[in-house]
């Protein structure tokens, strides 16, 4: 492994003198590569994810995943980044890696953990002071060693978090002015400044991660303690550094998940709904709210942006989106982020995704047919339907089955329709690259899935969902095996050779 992917150029230049000749070797270092480069060897029958953390400035794709078999990702970087490699079967790593290196990441089939080869595990810390306030941290953080070890499990990680922990109240009541330490050594170590240096790069960029590494761990220590006290004292101090009013917050490494922490707790005033599936924020109070604690300027619109695609992610309804976003152009005026916003979530098919009958299907080419197209352009053969996203873990598992199936049955009487549920036109078009599906006739985004009563009539709730259409146009099967399932031939075959 070349880690840090220095080519050396050796320049030989000959020089008579009289009747000798002298050899001048000449070093030319080559420009280092602006990119890590990962080499996976997958085993295992579902995809890896890479995640790297981002700014809020940053349009770098911040997720990549791997399906199974061999694979190589070559991603752009510009300075040491902290990644998390994982699988939802295994405990997740965390690996650091700066630009140029190789990484070499493989799961055995019969695999607890990955294999790593590459970059670096961990950084070393700032010595005495971080060690002295890990202590006082520990001193008033105990574990409930009662409880089993508290673990994440999600389509793509499995994350040990290791034993509930909770505040040594008797320890604080008894003890109050070390807690008063310890607070006071986290807010002193979130306002340090780095030491910047002009045209440094190389172990300066190590020190800079280590120092936002320490000052990530004692924010959040901070928020922790923040949560168990209720202490007004502990919010007002740690939300009172300038990073959360002024611009250097875009591009902070962990500026997203600082941002995240300065909306609910000082923008909604701690307000979150814990009574759905996942944690509630309301970013549409949030967009409203943002000017009363951010000045005008470049970190207002981030914020607002950043709120904007949150609405997205909470599913909030389409029309209150739009509403925003035209408030958000009346304010700003920035047709690009209007038109990037607009294409990858389909705002500019607001009549489509708002369609109650039928099922009307973006083609990657940007035009929409209606489901009812397909069936009719392909009466006579059968209809094989996989309803899928590219964050269903599930769905990706089955795509390396579902290509053989297609290659299984090429040529014969029966067509193989894609249609993916996703929110986000961007994550289905990188999805649908990396599993080969772009190059099918029949792969398609369903635009109006929430809204079609075809989707609820058939009780699309989860996915995927398999159905099977016969030769007549008419749904046989309307929640048939998937192409793992080896019954999934057998019952092709029924309606493929069936005699009318």
């Amino acid at each position: 492994m070349k880690k840090n992917a220095f080519a050396y150029i050796l320049v030989i230049t000959l020089l008579a003198f009289g009747c000798g000749q002298k050899t001048i070797i000449e070093e030319i270092q080559a420009p280092e590569k602006n990119e890590v480069t990962f080499f996976i060897d997958n085993n295992s029958d579902s995809p890896i994810r890479i995640r790297f953390y981002r700014s809020m400035s940053d349009s770098l794709e911040a997720d990549y995943y791997t399906k199974e078999g061999k694979d190589t990702l070559t991603i752009p970087i510009y300075q040491p980044e902290v990644i998390l490699i994982s699988h939802k079967s295994i405990y997740s790593d965390t690996l650091y890696v700066t630009k140029g290196d190789s990484i070499s990441i493989r799961l055995p089939k019969s695999g607890e953990a990955f294999q790593l080869i590459g970059g670096r595990k961990s950084i070393s810390e700032s010595g005495t002071s971080q060690a002295y306030l890990d202590s006082l941290y520990n001193l008033y953080i105990s574990t409930n060693s009662e409880f089993k070890p508290l673990e994440i499990k999600a389509d793509f990680e499995r994350i040990n978090l290791g034993l509930p922990m909770t505040l040594n109240k008797a320890l604080l009541d008894t003890n109050p002015d070390s807690f008063n330490l310890l607070v006071e050594g986290l807010l002193n170590k979130l306002s340090e400044q780095r030491i910047t240096q002009e045209g440094t790069s190389g172990s300066s960029d190590w020190n800079e991660l280590k120092l936002d590494l320490e000052k990530r761990k004692a924010f959040y220590r901070l928020m922790s303690l923040l949560r168990w006290t209720k202490s007004q004292e502990i919010k007002d101090r740690a939300f009172a550094s300038t990073m959360f009013t002024d611009e250097s917050i875009i591009n902070s490494r962990f500026g997203l998940g600082y941002f995240q922490n300065f909306i609910i707790q000082i923008v909604l005033e701690g307000k979150t709904d814990r009574s759905r599936s996942m944690e509630y924020i309301n970013f549409k109070e949030a967009y409203d709210r943002l000017p009363n604690h951010i000045p005008e300027g470049e970190l207002l619109k981030i914020a607002r942006e950043r709120s904007l695609y949150q609405m997205v992610e909470y599913k909030e309804p389409y029309g209150e989106i739009s509403d925003y976003l035209n408030e958000y152009m009346m304010t700003y005026k920035d047709s690009t982020f209007l038109e990037e916003f607009t294409e990858q979530f389909l705002l500019g098919y607001e009549k489509q995704v708002n369609e109650k009958v039928g099922l009307n299907l973006l083609k990657e080419d940007g035009s929409v047919i209606r489901f009812q197209d397909i069936l009719i352009k392909n009466k006579g053969k059968v209809i094989y339907v996989d309803y899928w996203a590219s964050w269903c873990s599930p769905c990706i598992e089955a795509m390396p089955y579902a290509e053989k199936l297609r290659e299984e049955y090429a040529g014969q009487n029966i067509i193989f329709v894609y249609l993916s549920s996703d929110n986000d036109q961007s994550d289905w078009k990188k999805a649908v690259e990396r599993y080969d599906l772009s190059d099918l006739e029949n792969n398609y985004l369903s635009l109006n899935h929430k809204n079609s009563d075809w989707v609820k009539n058939l009780k699309i709730q989860s996915i995927p969902r398999y159905l099977i259409f016969d030769t007549h146009g008419k749904l046989v099967e309307a929640d048939a095996p998937g192409p793992k399932d080896p019954s999934i031939k057998t019952l092709l075959e029924k309606y493929i050779y069936a005699q009318d």
